[in-house]
């Protein structure tokens, strides 16, 4: 199969006028114009996407599936007030739950152009549920509340894979300690050095509220009461949460999610040692949590992605949005540094760039296609014009998942087990206000 477009844009490689992508099974094997491509392989059936631009699909670095969910549930608001509020609805699902609510999110995320995540888990549920809707990634258990003895039980109560089960393929393996003031500094390092041994991916929130900023440098603020309670042994390290990290041995090639309140010197330590960072700029203006130093990062060297965080957060899972909130945040980050940041530089921060991110022969056949109106600046134009609505079609793995902007499976279903576990969840919010 060829597939084309007006623009293909290889991220590894310049853009492509009338470029086109050769598929064979679930690999890419040759990329090139159009014109070559059908000559070179005359009996291939092309798929001519007309006034689309060609891109990999798109990584949406940081999301929480299994609250797909709660979308809507609570309005925009304090983070510390949210995030108080909103621990009701969540203990209140069930493990089903969480598969109907990851389902539904796969499905948006497919719907928005995406399908690589790095997705915070709470079980096999949601890298099965992704995974059946085509929708690859890392997914990261996440651990809380627990002494570092409890870790390996507490994994291997939620499904974590043992030591020596596979972890691989389009659904890999993560952990992540969810944040500093719930997993005080020896469970942290605890999952750290388990993550680092078994060779899984390691994530961690990271400075994302002025709240977490306060209990960092001072022990006090809104989130003190929650570090007595869930993070055993914390003690303020008077630092900002980056060189709290480093400190306790867990920053090197760990992936730190959101890094809005960075203290002087931190984005140089993230780039001298994390494997990248996660940024959520529009989960943080719902959240009133400030914007991310784009620039201040950048000029550091620094590796970035993009996430949506959750629907619990956030009105949509469109990286396109995240994109445009970026480049207003730094206006000279540039059209084709935000491209590789939503496909190939996404990747690498999630460790999967070697098989997804840039349209290249051998990786994987995970790519879509985005109406845009004609241009001589795709780059610019896949950044500026790009919408979920403009998605026409989507294949990964080399399967077709869209179609002419139609999804290529029944929907139905997914979408009324959501609603029935949004209905839950709104349920169990009301019943603690």
């Amino acid at each position: 199969m060829i597939f084309a477009g007006e623009w293909l844009l290889p991220v590894s490689r310049e853009p492509i006028r009338r470029g086109a992508v050769r598929v064979a099974g679930s690999r890419i094997t040759d990329v090139g114009t159009l014109r070559d491509l059908s000559a070179k392989h005359p009996t291939d059936i092309i798929h001519d996407q007309r006034g689309c631009v060609v891109a990999p699909g798109l990584v949406n670095a940081h999301t929480h599936l299994s609250l797909s969910s709660l979308l809507g549930l609570l309005p925009p608001g304090e983070f510390a007030a949210w995030i108080a509020k909103i621990a009701g609805p969540v203990q209140a699902l069930t493990h089903d739950d969480f598969a109907d609510a990851a389902a539904y999110g796969a499905l948006e995320c497919l719907r928005s152009g995406v399908t690589i995540v790095g997705d915070v888990a709470y079980g096999p549920e949601a890298p099965a549920a992704a995974a059946d809707t085509g929708v690859g990634g890392v997914f990261f258990w996440e651990v809380l509340g627990i002494s570092a003895d409890d870790l390996p039980e507490t994994l291997s109560a939620h499904d974590f894979p043992a030591e020596n089960e596979a972890c691989s393929g389009r659904t890999l393996c993560g952990i992540t300690p969810h944040t500093p003031y719930t997993s005080g500094p020896e469970l942290i390092r605890a999952a750290y050095d388990y993550a680092q041994r078994w060779g899984f991916a390691f994530a961690i929130h990271a400075a994302e509220s002025l709240a977490e900023a306060r209990l960092l440098a001072g022990g006090e603020g809104p989130l003190r009461q929650t570090a007595e309670r869930l993070a055993l042994g914390f003690k303020a390290p008077g630092t900002g949460t980056i060189r709290y990290l480093e400190h306790i041995g867990a920053l090197r090639d760990t992936i730190a999610v959101h890094c809005v309140h960075l203290m002087p010197g931190e984005a140089e330590l993230l780039a001298a040692h994390a494997r990248g960072v996660v940024l959520c700029p529009r989960s943080n203006r719902y959240l009133n949590n400030g914007r991310p130093s784009v620039s201040i990062l950048r000029g550091a060297g620094v590796r970035m992605a993009l996430g949506t965080d959750s629907l619990a957060s956030n009105e949509t899972l469109d990286v396109f949005a995240e994109a445009r909130e970026l480049c207003a945040i730094d206006p000279a980050l540039g059209a084709e540094r935000a491209v590789r940041i939503m496909t190939l530089e996404g990747a690498q921060v999630l460790g999967v760039d070697a098989e997804y991110g840039s349209l290249e022969p051998g990786k994987h056949a995970s790519l879509i296609s985005v109406a845009l109106a004609d241009t001589d600046d795709p780059l610019g134009a896949f950044v500026a014009e790009g919408t979920p609505a403009g998605v026409r079609s989507v294949i990964s793995e080399g399967i077709w998942r869209m179609i002419d902007g139609n999804m290529a499976f029944h929907t139905k279903g997914i979408e009324q087990r959501n609603a029935r576990v949004a209905a839950k969840a709104a349920q169990a919010l009301q019943a603690v206000q």
